[in-house]
C-alpha cells in the first residue's frame, strides 16, 4: 500500500534526518503517516512504540522520501502529549 496523502508534501518533514542505512526497515515508509500515528498514539493514552508500528504506508513522494519515519512517529507522539496535556 502506498501513501497518496497531501502530507507528503509538507516542509516540516524536510528537517527529519534521513534513513540511510534502513536499519529501522522505514526508510520507504511515509513520515507524515508516522506522524500522524505518533499524534493518535499519545492523544488516546497509549504507550509510545518502540518500533514503527506495521500500519504505516510506503511513500517516495515529495519530503517524506528517504526520510526517518520513526523519527517522525516519535515527533508526532511528542506533539500528541503536549496537546494532551
Amino acid at each position: 500500500m502506498a501513501c497518496s496523502k497531501d502530507h507528503r508534501y509538507f516542509s516540516q518533514f524536510s528537517a527529519l534526518p534521513y534513513a540511510q542505512d534502513d536499519a529501522k526497515n522505514d526508510r520507504h515508509k511515509c513520515a507524515g503517516c508516522a506522524y500522524a500515528e505518533g499524534v493518535k498514539d499519545a492523544l488516546n493514552g497509549g504507550q509510545k512504540s518502540p518500533t514503527l508500528p506495521s500500519c504505516i504506508p510506503e511513500s517516495q513522494a515529495g519530503t517524506v522520501r528517504h526520510k526517518d519515519a520513526y523519527q517522525a512517529y516519535c515527533e508526532g507522539y511528542q506533539q500528541g502529549t503536549k496537546l494532551n496535556n
